[in-house]
């Protein structure tokens, strides 16, 4: 009786509409899955963590968001025999062994806060799967536990990535943990503010040459 009458065809469509109105589009689903962290990243924040445990082993983890595709950011922190010319606080890293997506690293880097200058060096496994993760794991150092992991998260609507850093550190030097802790803050958000500034469209990493002109006129200025 209702199919005669045409009523039944009439709200089949009806429902049909509805159904197309109230569906999500791409973008509300992906905004709808988005983390408070990710859209405190998408305003432009660098968000660090940091908790220290009671064996003074410290979970630290920083996240920061980069307007290019993993593919690129990849690059940026892969080049390690580079990175002591484009990296922060790092002096000296080389590969020293390649096992296809394995390699050993050695690097030199140089930290520290008003009076407290720390220096130290460590060999890492690194692990690479591309373009996803990049887990690495103390061989020996000036730690007793340096194992983390990069995480690259693509979010194709707005062509970036959500770049993270996270990993478990206990160093094998004496410092006050409050300094420690305040250190390894800052240090990270530099690093991250840093691929940032690398990663991204139109910008380009300082040469060898170049960086050696920078701490050329750093040290003319400070004598």
């Amino acid at each position: 009786m209702l199919y005669k009458k045409g009523i039944f065809p009439v709200l089949l469509v009806t429902v049909l509409l509805l159904l197309f109105i109230t569906r999500p589009s791409a973008t509300e689903h992906a905004q709808n899955t988005l983390t408070a962290d990710q859209f405190r990243l998408l305003d432009g924040e660098t968000v660090i963590n940091l908790q220290r445990n009671d064996d003074d082993i410290v979970d630290v983890s920083g996240s920061i968001y980069i307007h290019s595709m993993p593919e690129t950011i990849w690059t940026v922190i892969t080049d390690y025999n580079n990175l002591a010319n484009t990296m922060p606080r790092v002096k000296e890293s080389r590969v020293v062994q390649e096992n296809g997506n394995v390699k050993i690293v050695d690097q030199t880097s140089k930290t520290g806060v008003l009076f407290l200058k720390i220096k130290f060096s460590t060999r890492m496994t690194i692990t690479e799967v591309f373009p996803d993760t990049l887990s690495f794991e103390l061989i020996s150092g000036d730690f007793e536990t340096f194992n983390g992991k990069w995480v690259l998260t693509p979010h194709k609507e707005e062509n970036g990535t959500f770049l993270s850093w996270s990993a478990r550190v206990k160093p094998d030097f004496s410092a006050p943990g409050f300094i420690i802790d305040a250190v390894q803050k800052r240090d990270l958000r530099q690093l991250l503010e840093t691929i940032k500034k690398l990663s991204e469209p139109g910008l380009t990493a300082p040469s060898e040459k170049e960086k050696k002109e920078v701490q050329k006129h750093q040290s003319a200025h400070k004598g």
